[in-house]
């Protein structure tokens, strides 16, 4: 009869001891409390959810039914498939020459797998995903840009360049509503020093573009949505400047002419939010067909 150190255990041999060390939870959670590494430790890992177990057959009979076992196998084989489907619309492009047409066509089918493969929440592959997409987006500018045969510089939106053009906004392009808005955007803020645009509209019908930014790298800006959050704040005090000028218009309005009150109102919620308008016209001025 022999007794583990550890517990307290009364084994029949030194065997059973070296074995009941090794395997009995109990006794391990013992050990631990008194050496770092247990004596002789035996442990097996689910290669799905990482749980131990000191017997090797617990853990296989676990990883047959791991309940993460079908999300790991499953978002691997999407991975699979979504890069297998990229690599074919590449191939396609360059052994055929595609048409612009054709190419527009394609770019809608890889924002379809860019979506899919973006909207995928998983903890296992997280990062992989990400760099996947990363990857695929620089592309797919890319290709845009030498389909097209354009040449863009950097654009600057600095705060501190905005704010030095923002007088450059009169109160003849507010009165113009979100058409003027845009005009005056081509004209002062997404031209360099030559007059040559650096912001292009890539999906009139989805309204994304491509600028490069300070570095060089090449910037996708779904729905001007980059470029409306650098302006908007810059542009905020002349659009309380014009309100201000507009509604003391009123005071010489007759009260039958008082409906130009709502004009005035819906003009300048029209400048602030840059609506439908002002993507329709800036779509139009940078839109190489």
């Amino acid at each position: 009869m022999v007794v583990c150190e550890f517990c307290g255990q009364h084994l029949s041999t030194k065997s059973n001891l070296k074995l009941h060390q090794a395997r009995t939870k109990y006794c391990l959670n013992k050990q631990k409390d008194i050496v770092d590494t247990p004596i002789n430790t035996i442990l097996y890992n689910c290669q799905y959810c990482y749980k131990e177990f000191t017997r090797k057959h617990n853990n296989d009979n676990h990883e047959i039914i791991c309940p993460k076992k079908y999300g790991v196998e499953q978002f691997t084989k999407e991975i699979k498939d979504v890069r297998e489907s990229y690599e074919k619309i590449i191939n396609v492009l360059k052994d055929e020459n595609c048409s612009l047409k054709i190419q527009l066509e394609k770019e809608k089918e890889r924002g379809e797998i860019y979506y899919k493969l973006f909207s995928k929440e998983h903890d296992f592959s997280q990062e992989q995903s990400k760099k996947l997409l990363e990857k695929a987006t620089s592309i797919t500018t890319t290709t845009n840009i030498k389909a097209k045969n354009i040449t863009m510089n950097s654009l600057n939106l600095s705060q501190e360049r905005l704010e030095s053009i923002k007088d450059t906004y009169t109160i003849k392009h507010y009165e113009r509503g979100g058409v003027g808005q845009a005009d005056w955007v081509v004209d002062n803020v997404i031209k360099d020093e030559s007059g040559t645009l650096t912001y292009r509209c890539t999906d009139k019908n989805r309204k994304n573009f491509i600028y490069h930014d300070d570095k060089g790298n090449i910037v996708t800006d779904i729905q001007a949505k980059k470029l409306k959050e650098a302006i908007l704040p810059i542009m905020s005090t002349k659009l309380k400047e014009f309100k201000k000028i507009k509604c003391a218009e009123l005071a010489e309005i007759s009260d039958d002419e008082s409906e130009l009150l709502e004009q005035y109102s819906n003009l300048y919620n029209e400048n602030k939010s840059m609506g439908n308008e002002f993507d329709k016209r800036l779509v139009e001025k940078t839109y190489d067909k």
